[in-house]
């Protein structure tokens, strides 16, 4: 780690540590804005040191960059609240409700909210707040993606009504069997008296964020530190930890090397496969496991020819070898892709989901589909005469994944499929990503990661591998298209059957594995590692891993 990385590190904690208690930012009324085994002991912790992977502006769920993916959404739910606990859960757990219940037909629910309940600012949280939610991710939906699209797409949103300060009923266009999962455990709540005023919220990053939950941001150094104070008013209880302060450490090695120097208590990624079995002998360090339900997957872009031929992606899904990334890269920390692409911890996975490594096959496919000529080099041409050579874009800031795709490329090289992996800083990748409106995207293909928001919305088939168009945001992903798949999708979304959804989620997973618009390398293990004498009081949360709002509410850090 360079002298520099050391002292950018250095100068934030100790920035953090000599910071007034007064907030570095306006706000206000006006403002926009598998468990792990607990010590015997978790009382209070007066400053907890967290090094995060990158900026989320003021963690406004309209303002977010997604610099701290996979932690992004945990972040949000330390400030904000949803009506349930969590979207991981077929069965989650009421939060801000007290209770929801379907009619027959699927479409209304009548939500019932917890009383007593105040926002940061002090103001009573009612009903009217949550009205006002749904109605504004629905006018701002352009705004909002990460979330507005429960509103605005699936299930389709009517309207909601008010039946009294804490009861409010909503009606839905069509069934909505999963409203308590999503987006009622996955939605954050806004104020009302704080957002009503705003008509731009993508661009209110200025004012600190006014919520429900558990902390209060209360400092942000622009890309630097945040520093979180515990809501003492918190319906739940006061946190376990006083204070949060969380530096941006953009490098794994600097934050690896600031856990092991004790810098900082914990570092918000997956420990590193090489550091883990030599963090377990440190005595001063603590490694456990809580998955986030992660997954790493080569994207094709399946408008642009000819990978736009599912035969040509299925050939080189047959060639990765998946088992041999997961050892050589994960050193054995992980588990290899599914072509059926849902992670096998989600209850939604095809039980009998897998990924078929047959380079023998990939080669009779790719003969039989008319790429059986050679150039000198030894690799295919497609029937026009174009050279089967493609670029995948992958993040500078993601060794595992520039590795796992170096070694994919020699893989599929063995059947006549050249891929050059071009390494790009994070915002370089997005852009090359983009296309203007209108236009198809120019790129071959690019590597990117997935949490469990991809893997347990029941309808995250929908929304990543609808054709592009109106419904889901597939033209984002890869703008894939197969009309069979999208009748199966729109069917599921509107099914109040669980046993024939999930059948049909099953068959649009075998579709995917058939055409592989997708292809997950794998699905790495969640490991952290933290220093258990600033605090030991780690929930691991099943899709959230271990920095989750539950980890600081003594209920269930003390495994209540």
């Amino acid at each position: 780690m360079s002298r520099r990385i050391v002292a950018l590190v250095v100068t934030a904690l100790l920035f953090a540590a000599c910071a007034p208690t007064a907030p570095s930012q306006t706000s206000g009324p006006t403002s926009a804005t598998a468990t792990v085994a607990p010590s015997a002991s978790t009382a209070a912790a007066k400053t907890l040191k967290i090094a995060l992977p990158g900026s989320e502006n003021n963690l406004t769920p309209f303002t977010l960059t997604f610099g701290s993916f996979p932690n992004t959404h945990d972040l949000i739910n330390l400030v904000y609240d949803t009506l349930f606990w969590s979207q991981n859960d077929e069965n989650p757990e009421p939060w801000l409700a007290e209770k929801a219940e379907r009619s027959a037909d699927g479409l209304t629910w009548t939500v019932t909210l917890r009383s007593g309940i105040k926002w940061h600012d002090g103001m009573p949280f009612t009903a009217d707040d949550v009205k006002f939610t749904f109605e504004y991710y629905q006018k701002y939906s352009g705004s909002a993606g990460r979330y507005a699209h429960h509103v605005f797409d699936v299930p389709p949103f009517d309207h909601v009504e008010i039946m009294d300060p804490l009861t409010l009923k909503f009606f839905y266009k069509a069934p909505a069997p999963s409203f308590n999962i999503l987006p009622g455990a996955d939605l954050p709540i806004i104020a009302k008296h704080v957002w009503e005023t705003v008509t731009e919220p993508n661009k209110a990053a200025a004012a600190l964020p006014v919520g429900t939950g558990p902390y209060k941001l209360v400092e942000i150094v622009p890309d630097e530190l945040y520093r979180f104070e515990a809501n003492a008013d918190y319906f739940k209880g006061k946190p376990t930890v006083d204070e949060l302060m969380m530096p941006i450490v953009k490098d794994p090695t600097a934050a690896f090397a600031a856990l092991q120097t004790g810098q900082v208590d914990f570092v918000a990624r997956n420990v590193p496969p090489e550091l883990i079995d030599q963090f377990k002998g440190l005595p001063d360090l603590k490694v456990v496991q809580g998955t986030k339900l992660e997954s790493v997957q080569l994207y094709f872009n399946a408008r642009k020819a000819p990978l736009s031929d599912p035969k040509l992606r299925k050939a080189i899904s047959l060639a990765i070898d998946n088992e041999t990334l997961v050892q050589t890269v994960l050193l054995g920390h992980g588990r290899p892709g599914r072509d059926s692409f849902i992670h096998p911890d989600s209850p939604w996975a095809l039980p009998d989901g897998g990924h078929e490594y047959d380079p023998a096959r990939a080669t009779k496919t790719l003969d039989d589909a008319g790429y059986s000529q050679k150039d000198a080099d030894g690799v295919r041409q497609a029937p026009d005469g174009t050279r089967l050579e493609f670029s995948v874009l992958v993040s500078s800031f993601a060794p595992q994944d520039l590795r796992a795709t170096q070694l994919v490329a020699e893989q599929v090289l063995t059947i006549g499929v050249k891929l050059n992996v071009e390494a790009l800083d994070p915002a370089t990748l997005r852009a090359r990503r983009q296309a203007p409106p209108g236009e198809i995207p120019t790129y071959d293909a690019y590597v990117a990661s997935l949490e469990s928001h991809a893997h347990v919305d029941p309808d995250g088939l929908y929304y990543f591998f609808h054709s592009p168009g109106s419904h889901g945001f597939g033209g984002a992903i890869t703008g894939y298209s197969n009309p069979q798949l999208d009748r199966l999708a729109e069917k599921a979304a509107t099914d109040l059957d669980a046993a024939s959804r999930k059948a049909t989620l099953y068959d649009i997973q075998r579709i995917l594995a058939d055409e592989a618009p997708v292809i997950v390398y794998y699905y790495p293990d969640g490991v952290y590692a933290y220093r258990p004498a600033a605090y030991d009081g780690w929930l691991a949360d099943l899709g959230h891993g271990i920095l989750t709002k539950r980890s600081f509410l003594a209920q269930y850090a003390a495994g209540g």
